[in-house]
C-alpha cells in the first residue's frame, strides 16, 4: 500500500490541492494528516471541506487546530500567529468546528503512531534535534512514528545500540526503513508553509510494501495563496514568507 503523509497545511488550499493531485498520481490509497490543517492562511473552511471530502483519511489535530476551537491557549503563540488564529476561528463553519473539536493530537496504538508535535507532548513540542527525539523514543515503544509541527522534512532513527541520529530528507530520494531493527520518526515537512528554504509544498509517500518513505516537493500557485492572505487582512508576513520558504 502507498500512503500519503501530510502535515501543516495551514489553510493553504492552493498547496493542498497541488499535493492531493500529486498523491493521486503517486497512486496513494490512504492519507494521514498530522495536524495544523488551519491557521496562518486564508482558506481554513476550504481546507477542512477538502479533507472531509476524501476517503480513507486519518486526521489528527495540531496546536493551531485546537486553538481555533478554544482547546489550546493562544497566548502560546506570537502576535502574528495569534492574530491569524483569531481570524481563523471566526471563519470556521459549524461542520468544520465540530470536526476540530473532536480530533486528538495523536492516534492510539503504535502501528504507526501519528503525533503532531512529539510523543512526549503531541500538541506543542518541536522535535528538531536528536536530544529531543531521544525523549520521544523513550516515551513509548513504537517502531514507526510520523510527526509534524517543525515544517521541515526529516527523519530520526534509533538502532539496537540506542543511538539516535537525525537527517534531513531530500526531494524524491527513497529512504528504506529497517523494520523491527531500527525505530524511526519521520516528518513529511509542511504542505502549506515550508520552512526549509524550499517554497514548494512538501509531503511524503510511505510505501508499506517496500517499507520506504519518499519526500515529494510540489510547486503550487503561491501568488494566489498570497493574494488571498492579503485580501483577508491577515498579517502581510504570512503572505511574504511563502515566497521565502521560511
Amino acid at each position: 500500500m502507498r500512503i500519503a503523509v501530510l502535515s501543516d497545511i495551514h489553510s493553504n488550499l492552493e498547496a493542498l490541492d497541488a499535493v492531493l493531485e500529486r498523491a493521486r498520481i503517486e497512486e496513494a490509497e490512504r492519507l494521514y494528516v498530522l495536524g495544523d490543517s488551519v491557521g496562518y492562511g486564508a482558506d481554513p473552511a476550504g481546507v477542512i471541506a477538502r479533507l472531509t471530502e476524501l476517503e480513507d483519511v486519518s486526521l489528527i489535530a495540531g496546536n493551531h487546530d485546537l486553538a481555533a476551537v478554544g482547546r489550546f491557549d493562544p497566548r502560546w503563540f506570537n502576535s502574528v500567529a495569534a492574530e491569524a488564529i483569531s481570524w481563523t476561528s471566526e471563519q470556521l463553519p459549524a461542520a468544520a468546528r465540530a470536526l476540530l473539536e473532536q480530533l486528538s493530537p495523536r492516534t492510539k496504538g503504535v502501528d504507526p503512531l501519528l503525533v503532531h508535535g512529539s510523543v512526549v507532548d503531541p500538541v506543542a513540542e518541536y522535535v528538531t534535534n536528536e536530544r529531543v527525539a531521544v525523549a520521544s523514543f523513550d516515551a513509548e515503544a513504537f517502531d514507526l512514528c510520523f510527526f509534524g509541527h517543525t515544517h521541515i522534512p526529516a527523519m530520526f532513527t534509533r538502532g539496537p545500540g540506542g543511538v539516535v541520529r537525525g537527517t534531513y530528507l531530500e526531494d524524491g530520494v527513497p529512504v528504506a526503513l529497517a523494520s523491527g531493527v531500527v525505530r524511526v520518526m519521520v516528518n513529511p515537512g509542511s504542505v502549506g508553509q515550508p520552512r526549509d528554504g524550499d517554497t514548494r509544498a512538501s509531503f511524503l509517500i510511505w510505501d508499506t510494501t517496500a517499507h520506504a518513505v519518499t519526500v515529494i516537493r510540489v510547486g503550487y500557485d503561491i501568488e494566489g495563496a498570497q493574494d488571498k492572505i492579503r485580501a483577508a487582512g491577515l498579517p502581510g508576513v504570512l503572505a511574504d514568507r511563502l515566497s521565502l520558504g521560511r
